[in-house]
């Protein structure tokens, strides 16, 4: 049985005061190296080129029901309840009943799924790519969840415990539940309930139609927060919240960047948008789409470093075989030339994710359609009344061959 693991990226390997600490995906890839073979030989090519196996996700290499057992076994990992002593042990308790029931629950729905991509893609459909649409469709639940909210208690009681100071510097837990139970932990006992009940509710929610998303915000949370820290570097401006010093010291020497700097980061972008006035529902939208793992989180590194995808085709999209379109905005000079370009809209087709929008994927074209757009642009030209456009929306395709 062949297992590859997830990789991690080097911003992740993240030192504290405590000693160095091993994030959720270092100690995925460890459980998992140690609890099966690593092999790498028998998984189809994709359209284009070989196809290595895929970083995150057991291989193809075995029955639909011990794939089906590895999926779970890979979300159980992933969702491991830290037992550390600095978590009180009601707490421990209620995350890990709720973690047991939702993994009760996956044993149900990922043979489903299994069988749905088997009736979607007929007899021709490869092993390889039925691994690869579970795969894909679990990162986007993993998204989906942390993206949605259950109700305005749980997002009152979520905001005030994101801010909490101290949320961001208790150094970086082993498992992906542990920022959860940090949260958790930083509200008072009262509150607590409203938290479990609001994720046993989102939990459930896998599997389902999402009718109700909301958009990714534009700008984004990031977006705000870059243009706030070029007015501060330029001096045109003071900051209108305080940085805690840590971030400061890593915003402003150019240090590399860590997991408790990101989220302090974004603790503060949440927190200027509030004191700019942003409706509280919206800015917390904003922070959950910056904060949210996408698929490149969950991609071997050294998968993507190995290469193997076409011309200028990025490879993580190419490891998962994603496709689609991303049309960019591009504003022109006096002349008509190309100037800046930004994202308008994104067109995106994942394998295996065809009930709820790609979160997990969707801006996986975005950096690589930003690159090609001074190159793809013809320049603009004057109408007949002799006013030439400042701006035009160019479409750029992403197509395996």
């Amino acid at each position: 049985m062949q297992i590859p693991t997830p990789g991690v990226r080097p911003r992740d390997r993240v030192g504290v005061a405590q000693g160095r600490h091993m994030d959720n995906k270092h100690r995925t890839a460890a459980m998992l190296a140690a609890a099966f073979v690593i092999a790498g030989s028998d998984v189809a090519a994709a359209p284009s080129a070989p196809a290595p196996a895929p970083a995150s996700a057991p291989a193809p290499a075995m029955s639909d029901d011990a794939l089906a057992h590895a999926y779970v076994g890979w979300v159980g990992r992933i969702l491991e309840v830290p037992t550390t002593s600095d978590f009180d042990q009601p707490l421990r308790d209620a995350m890990a009943t709720m973690v047991t029931e939702h993994l009760a629950r996956l044993k149900t729905l990922v043979p489903a799924w299994i069988a749905e991509e088997r009736a979607r893609g007929g007899p021709a459909l490869s092993d390889a790519s039925v691994s690869r649409a579970i795969h894909n469709r679990l990162v986007n639940e993993m998204a989906l969840w942390r993206l949605e909210s259950p109700g305005a208690d749980y997002d009152a009681v979520l905001t005030r415990a994101i801010l909490r100071p101290t949320v961001c510097v208790t150094g970086v837990r082993s498992s992906y539940m542990g920022l959860l139970m940090d949260w958790f932990q930083a509200v008072p006992a009262a509150d607590r309930p409203t938290l479990l009940a609001g994720e046993r509710t989102l939990l459930a929610h896998w599997g389902t139609h999402r009718t109700a998303l909301a958009a990714r915000p534009v700008p984004s949370l990031a977006d705000d927060e870059a243009a706030e820290i070029m007015r501060l570097r330029s001096g045109e401006a003071k900051p209108d919240v305080a940085m805690p010093p840590f971030l400061a010291d890593n915003v402003f020497k150019a240090e590399p960047e860590t997991l408790a700097t990101r989220c302090a980061l974004h603790q503060w972008g949440l927190a200027r948008a509030l004191r700019g006035g942003a409706a509280p529902g919206a800015a917390l939208l904003s922070w959950r789409y910056a904060s949210l793992k996408p698929v490149d989180d969950w991609t071997d590194p050294a998968t993507v470093a190995a290469g193997g995808a076409p011309a200028d085709y990025p490879r993580v999209a190419q490891i998962w075989a994603v496709t689609g379109s991303v049309d960019v905005r591009v504003a022109a000079d006096a002349q008509g030339r190309y100037a800046s370009a930004r994202v308008a809209t994104r067109h995106v087709v994942v394998p295996g994710v065809t009930d709820n929008p790609p979160v997990a994927f969707e801006t996986v074209f975005d950096a690589a359609s930003l690159k090609a757009a001074p190159q793809r642009f013809i320049p603009l030209k004057a109408g007949a009344d002799g006013v030439m456009p400042r701006a035009a929306v160019m479409r750029i395709d992403w197509k395996l061959q």
